[in-house]
């Protein structure tokens, strides 16, 4: 059976550039490049670190000194809102209703966390958020994805930053889903702390960094060691942070082209509403990155419909990816006022750098059996 990857929100295939640079790391004496030791091996790393790290800042628009290399936007969430819970502990916290786990549950045991909601296509409200920031007790940061990582909106960053900063907030912003498929400058959009994530983007998993404004602030976590500047304690992967650079190297360079997966989307979400046009493609209408849909079939159970897809060879999404392979209600859906039915009966094909015509083609297929199956069910 051929089977067909079209899960990219969740990871992306190793892109071929990523592993040109991993490949030599790792066969070099096993891969034993610390970079923070002084003999040969140590400076070869050191030198391989360094060149990522400028590959990473040119990609989100940061001077090399700003980018923090650590495990994935997870680790780098959890740095920046465990950091302004505790130093800002009577504070408030504001993020959107939509955001990534990592963000939600880091801060459940902040009693003052409050969550901005969204309008029916997935947008953070300005106006709620507005009156939120001019509400009782100071805000010391705000927390918005650049892009969801379910149904593909963008938000509006700059006017976000813009708000928190003129109610003397800080700004941070996971732009895990944003990196690689639109640009990304946190200068000119204003963000004091940035998180991403490497396997989104072509590169390894378990790589990522966190990415400092001038602010002021460092945020940290880990502690026991001078790695990352003394930001970050831990021996860097260098093979894979040399994969993330060449990663994030290659999809700058393919910013441009990576528009023209629009026209695969595009074709998906005309041929499954003529298919299935009870469907409800969600944010049909508002800007999204080009290489998400995100749909629900009422009636329909999203984990049978995995299932049935998986059978066929074709890998799929209902949403976050991030909660041991389990299959739970779209938490985006919710907060967009989308029924526990809609929110239950959610698939997610995201594409990317390696998406053919033929795949899209072999998904239309498999959906009009399954839907075939589900209709006379």
């Amino acid at each position: 059976m051929t089977h067909i990857y079209l899960d990219y929100n969740a990871s992306a295939p190793l892109h071929p550039d990523a592993w040109a640079v991993m490949e030599p790391v790792l066969k070099v004496q096993g891969g034993a490049h610390n970079a923070s030791a002084v003999h040969h091996y140590g400076r070869a790393g050191r030198k391989i670190v360094e060149d990522a790290r400028r590959h990473v800042a040119q990609l989100v628009g940061a001077d090399v000194n700003q980018v923090i290399f650590n495990s994935g936007a997870t680790e780098g969430n959890n740095t920046v809102l465990r950091h302004f819970s505790e130093t800002y502990a009577d504070e408030v916290i504001l993020v959107s209703s939509i955001e990534h786990p990592s963000v939600l549950e880091g801060l459940e045991a902040h009693g003052r966390i409050q969550c901005v909601p969204v309008d029916g296509d997935g947008r953070i409200r300005l106006d709620a958020l507005e009156e939120m920031l001019s509400g009782e007790g100071k805000v010391s940061l705000l927390s918005c994805m650049a892009v969801n990582n379910e149904t593909g909106v963008i938000q509006d960053i700059a006017s976000l930053s813009a708000l928190a900063h003129r109610h003397g907030a800080l700004f941070h912003c996971d732009a895990t889903q944003a990196a690689g498929r639109i640009p990304v400058d946190m200068k000119a959009l204003g963000i004091d702390f940035l998180t991403l994530s490497s396997h989104k983007i072509g590169g390894p998993q378990g790589v990522g960094a966190l990415v400092l404004g001038l602010c002021g602030q460092t945020p940290k976590l880990l502690f026991g060691g001078g790695q990352e500047k003394s930001t970050r304690a831990g021996t860097e992967n260098v093979a894979g942070i040399a994969g993330f650079g060449a990663a994030a190297g290659a999809v700058l360079a393919g910013l441009e082209d990576y528009q023209g997966l629009a026209a695969l989307r595009d074709r998906l979400e005309v041929e499954l509403k003529a298919i299935s046009p009870e469907i409800i493609i969600h944010s049909k209408d508002a800007l999204r990155v080009v290489n998400t849909s995100f749909f629900s079939l009422a009636g329909a159970n999203a984990q049978s419909m995995l299932m049935a897809l998986d059978l066929e060879g074709i890998a799929v999404s209902n949403g976050s990816a991030c909660s041991s392979g389990s299959v739970k209600p779209s938490i985006t859906l919710k907060a967009m006022g989308q029924s526990a039915e809609i929110a239950s009966s959610a698939l997610r094909v995201s594409i990317g750098w390696d998406t053919k015509e033929g795949d899209i083609d072999a998904f239309l297929s498999a959906w009009t059996k399954i839907y075939s199956r589900i209709k006379v069910g």
